[in-house]
């Protein structure tokens, strides 16, 4: 089995198309028709850690959508992953708000990445869509 850890973005990560940087993720584009994600440009992230939040927060401006999704292959490559939209997750990084199929939770102002990183922020059931609006 190989897990797959997948962000989709509104606009080209600029700093992945430069030469000789050194950024943990690498192009999504061969998995893109197999991903339930709605956004044109598709990476593969290396995992799902605490630097993941804060580059999430240094990379989007204002008014930017990010999707996040794990998607998990199996024997012979058929995908163990499922998209189930109710169990869908909104984290808005301006406001600092996590969204579930159980309710909507205000994260602590002064530490906040650290709160958001004890929740549960991807699966491979359902998408995770970060917004910073």
């Amino acid at each position: 089995m190989t897990c797959h850890y997948f962000i989709a973005t509104m606009r080209p990560i600029e700093e992945f198309h430069v030469k000789g940087q050194d950024y943990p993720f690498i192009s999504g584009e061969a998995y893109k028709k197999e991903l339930p994600l709605s956004l044109p440009y598709v990476y593969e992230y290396g995992n799902e850690d605490p630097e993941f939040i804060t580059f999430l927060d240094d990379l989007m401006e204002f008014g930017d959508v990010v999707e996040f999704y794990i998607y998990e292959e199996g024997k012979r490559g058929r995908p163990l992953s499922v998209n189930l939209p109710e169990e869908a997750r909104t984290i808005n990084l301006l406001k600092k708000t996590y969204k579930n199929e159980y309710g909507e939770y205000q994260l602590g102002e002064a530490n906040w990445k650290e709160e958001l990183a004890r929740k549960t922020i991807a699966s491979k059931r359902s998408i995770t869509t970060f917004v910073k609006y």
